[in-house]
């Protein structure tokens, strides 16, 4: 059973008040070549990957709205060539902040189905009584999808693929066969910790489901865009998904055993990796707490 917790309500909180302190001015947007048509651009939330070519470029994610101006110029300093499609990952404001400026120029939004399904409705938090009004109709994508579909651009085959309801239920992977660079979206980050929308559809065993389909698809040599942080491999992502499925079952075994959510947390299951992981918006006992609630709320 998919619910909002106040764990979860609270990290969802940390991370929209961080984004808000955020001073979009200073923001600057900076390219990364991966291979000769293939990008990564960070600047303020989740990474963008761009395809050039003479059919137009393809935009993976678009940060904040802010932004688009900058996201734009940056673009054309790798190609001049039109922006054709704008691709979500998911849902969330700091990988589709930019939808209705990027709608408005002409560009072809696509997404999973389940994207434009939660863009289009309100949002009811119950754990905090808030609700969340509907996105702008210029927001929600025009091209959606249910499991997978390709794009065939610029002499590059392009695979769309939704995974398991891992971050949200509305995650997709982005797959460059020729080049051989997959943007995850959030369903892999580098801050540390991760954070599971629950809310949005996500559980902490769709997350690991998630990442094993993730590494079936990849090999040692793929470049791995995630949703935050530095490019990656193949191994960092596999590392990643032992530590979260470790602690998965960690909580999952003293839950087993009678323990209470709260004292969970004690126990010190991610003590060896606060050094690695606890810099991120979300800290170890808060994430083990995450896990452990999502887990009890799924035995229900």
């Amino acid at each position: 059973m998919n619910r909002q917790t106040p764990i979860t309500t609270m990290f969802l909180c940390l991370a929209l008040s961080a984004t808000a302190q955020q001073n979009m001015d200073t923001v600057k947007i900076r390219p990364q070549k991966l291979t000769d048509q293939v990008y990564m651009l960070k600047g303020a939330g989740g990474n963008i990957g761009l395809l050039r070519g003479k059919d137009g470029l393809i935009l993976v994610d678009d940060q904040f709205a802010p932004l688009s101006d900058r996201i734009r110029e940056a673009a054309k300093t790798i190609d001049p060539t039109a922006i054709r499609f704008l691709i979500n990952t998911h849902i969330h404001g700091d990988h589709t902040g930019g939808n209705e400026n990027f709608k408005r120029q002409g560009i072809t939004i696509l997404a999973h189905d389940a994207v434009r399904d939660r863009m289009k409705t309100e949002q009811v938090n119950k754990a905090m009584n808030r609700t969340t009004p509907p996105r702008d109709p210029d927001a929600w994508p025009v091209v959606t999808f249910g499991s997978k579909m390709s794009i065939h651009l610029n002499d590059e085959d392009i695979d769309l693929i939704h995974i398991a309801s891992g971050h949200t239920d509305g995650d997709i992977v982005v797959h460059f066969r020729n080049a051989n660079v997959l943007h995850t979206g959030d369903a892999f980050v580098r801050y540390g910790f991760p954070f599971i929308d629950v809310s949005s559809g996500g559980s902490v065993n769709g997350f690991i489901t998630s990442l094993d389909g993730i590494l079936a698809l990849i090999n040692d040599q793929t470049r791995v865009i995630p949703g935050h942080g530095e490019v990656a491999t193949k191994a960092d992502l596999k590392l990643f998904r032992d530590r979260i499925a470790r602690i998965r079952d960690e909580v999952a075994a003293a839950l087993k055993k009678g323990m209470k959510v709260e004292d969970i947390a004690g126990l010190g299951i991610t003590k060896d990796l606060d050094a690695d992981w606890g810099k991120g918006f979300v800290k170890g006992k808060d994430f083990v707490l995450m896990v452990a609630e999502n887990l009890r709320g799924e035995q229900k």
